[in-house]
């Protein structure tokens, strides 16, 4: 690639083979040393052309590739000049993919030589809040031997699963002439579970002793072993009432149950934030159930529970809908969020013949947490079918406006969405 045009540079190269064969033909030396100065030039430039991003090697590093959202990432570019000529210009096209920001207030630091200018400083600034992504971008020069760092840091905005493009070197050679591109052989890929909050931050009490977490606690139960009875709360399954207590105390009682040593909760989350699929999706509702799954997941994780999740939504590259099964292993809370951070809002099926489907191959006395942004007539008759065959379930509603829930056989919650 010229910094001359073809035409014009073919033009010229024409020019100059005229003047010399003038020159040879009229005996003007002149002429001749006129024409074959520059044309050896051009030689020349073409051949160092070829060269100049030999030595040259660019290097990217990130702090980390696995990160929460609002968490920093630190970016390292090393740019190296290994031969024994200058570099007079390289320019560097690098940049992260969507879902990252530049942190506020600071601009990118060269070391251990060089300054970014204010202009320079502003233009960076500029690209990054029009196009939401972060440019690593930089024009240079580089002496022989000479090795330069350069730092960014970067903040995640979303979850997902993000590629880091090959960054375009270009070079231009001594004379000015030719511009040499070459892609350096670097992909980066950096993966964003999605936000987690505490129970109590997102409206889920769990010191109250009749809150939301005591029932969840209470699903966890193992429903053969009895040790004890209680009055009856309001959500209690019928099938855990004790008649004789009941009879005895006049009231009625409830059974207490002794804690499974494998303990199993199964999250079951909606991706739909609409009836139908063909309206589209409401994206900040769809998140917010997101990291909601991913706060309860959490909480289950601490609690000792077995955790599994699936969901009637898909991910990349994955022909079926997204399930991560219960098992009992110290990095299972990483495979639950590993799951939710590249989930995509594309329903593989209803929610409710989803519930009925997924249900049977979950084990024997788990708990399911069904996560949905809307209790439509269909899955409110999924949700009691499985309550009456004996499943224990408790239901969290997200959205901005809550529902009624219209005498429900087992516990219901509504997460309103928090400013973030």
């Amino acid at each position: 690639m010229s910094n001359l045009s073809p035409d014009r540079m073919e033009r010229l190269v024409s020019l100059l083979l005229l003047m010399g064969g003038i020159g040879v033909l009229w005996q003007v030396p002149a002429l001749i040393v006129l024409a074959v100065l520059p044309l050896m030039v051009f030689v020349l430039a073409s051949i160092l052309r070829r060269r100049v991003l030999r030595p040259i090697t660019y290097r990217r590093r990130i702090s980390q590739n696995r990160a929460f959202v609002g968490e920093t990432l630190t970016v390292t570019s090393q740019i190296t000049n290994a031969g024994r000529l200058p570099v007079l210009s390289l320019e560097i096209i690098d940049q992260s993919p969507k879902g990252f920001q530049a942190v506020a207030g600071e601009a990118p630091t060269l070391d251990p030589a060089g300054e970014m200018n204010e202009v320079e400083a502003r233009k960076v600034k500029t690209q990054n809040a029009i196009f939401e992504q972060v440019f690593f971008s930089q024009v240079l020069s580089l002496k022989p031997r000479e090795q330069l760092l350069r730092t960014f840091h970067i903040q995640t905005k979303r979850r997902g699963y993000f590629t880091f493009s090959k960054p375009l070197l270009t070079a231009t050679e001594l004379f000015g002439l030719f511009e040499a591109e070459r892609y350096e052989d670097i992909r980066d890929t950096v993966l964003v579970y999605p936000k987690v909050y505490d129970l109590d931050e997102i409206g889920i009490p769990t010191r109250t002793p009749n809150g939301a977490l005591s029932a969840l606690r209470r699903l966890i139960e193992d429903p053969s072993r009895t040790i004890g009875v209680r009055d009856y709360q309001y959500g209690d399954s019928f099938r855990s009432i004790h008649w004789k207590a009941s009879a005895h105390r006049g009231q009625l009682q409830t059974r207490v149950y002794e804690h499974t040593s494998e303990p199993t909760a199964m999250i079951l989350l909606n991706v739909m934030t609409f009836e139908s699929d063909w309206v589209g999706v409401d994206p900040d509702i769809f998140e917010w159930a997101v990291s909601v799954a991913a706060s309860l997941a959490k909480w289950a994780h601490e609690s000792g529970c077995v955790i599994g999740i699936s969901s009637n939504g898909a991910a990349p590259n994955m022909p079926e809908a997204l399930q991560v099964r219960p098992r009992r292993s110290p990095d299972q809370l990483t495979h639950v969020l590993e799951a939710l951070a590249v989930l995509i809002p594309f329903a593989i099926g209803r929610f409710d013949e989803f519930l009925i489907n997924e249900q049977r191959s979950l084990p024997y006395g788990a708990a399911l947490i069904v996560i949905t942004a809307m209790l439509t007539p269909q899955v409110e008759i999924a949700l009691r079918r499985l309550h009456n065959a004996g499943k224990r379930i408790v239901l969290v509603v997200v959205g901005r406006q809550p529902p009624v829930f219209d005498a429900l056989p087992f516990a219901a919650y509504y997460v309103g969405m928090i400013s973030k």
